[in-house]
């Protein structure tokens, strides 16, 4: 672990554009970067997993109400031809 009395720095290839430039960074900020990287791939991951849920329950919520307005229509019908008669 590094600390202020002992400020090792490692050097790194940049690991948004990987450049041919190399940037100077300490060992514990690379860790917390790279943490940071995983929490926000793993919470992004989570939001596509939900969006997906809730885009089948959607199309689901559709279909039933489909089918129950098309049993609606089919009473409404019936109902309609008893009173004619």
């Amino acid at each position: 672990m590094n600390s202020i009395e002992d400020p090792t720095e490692v050097i790194h290839q940049c690991p948004q554009c990987n450049s041919q430039g190399e940037i100077m960074i300490d060992e514990n900020r690379i860790n917390i970067f790279e943490a940071e990287r995983r929490a926000y791939r793993e919470r992004s991951k989570l939001s596509v997993e939900h969006v997906k849920k809730l885009e089948e329950e959607i199309d689901m919520l559709r279909k039933q109400k489909i089918y129950l307005q098309s049993k609606l229509r089919e009473k409404q019908t019936k109902e309609m031809e008893i009173q004619n008669v």
